[in-house]
């Protein structure tokens, strides 16, 4: 058996598929981190919703900011505090920074986004402008 690295940048075929819409914006590396977390973006009619996973953090870890039409979530996981009377054979779970940027399309009102926290999923909400939404044409008789 032969055991082959994983590259997780590989796997996050979503990155690809949305990227003329939500470009990945230039960022100043990953933040020193070792993690990328993994994230889904859906879009609605009125809004844009993000999903990021980030299990085992708390709200304070968090961080969510807009700047420039650039939506950006960081955040820091402390790792446990390790016992040497703990012989571990594998540790798979990563802990460190993370950083993850998204380019928003030009028509999101940056103003209303909110983001909420719950079972270790972060969900970031980004309403579309007024201009971007579906309207009624009235018909006119003449």
């Amino acid at each position: 058996m032969r055991l082959v690295k994983w590259e997780p940048r590989a796997d996050l075929w979503l990155d690809t598929v949305l990227r003329d819409f939500f470009q990945d914006a230039p960022a100043e590396g990953n933040g020193g981190g070792g993690w990328i977390p993994r994230s889904d973006i859906e879009e609605q009619e009125d809004q844009y919703r993000i999903h990021l996973d980030l299990p085992g953090m708390k709200k304070e870890q968090i961080r969510v900011t807009v700047d420039n039409g650039i939506l950006q979530i960081s955040g820091e996981r402390s790792t446990e505090k390790e016992e040497k009377s703990k012989g571990y054979r594998r540790r798979e779970r990563t802990f460190g920074t993370f950083e993850r940027s998204f380019r928003l399309p030009e028509a999101v009102d940056a103003a209303k986004i909110a983001s909420t926290y719950e079972s270790g999923v972060l969900t970031v909400e980004i309403p579309k402008s007024e201009e971007a939404l579906p309207r009624q044409i009235e018909v006119k008789v003449r």
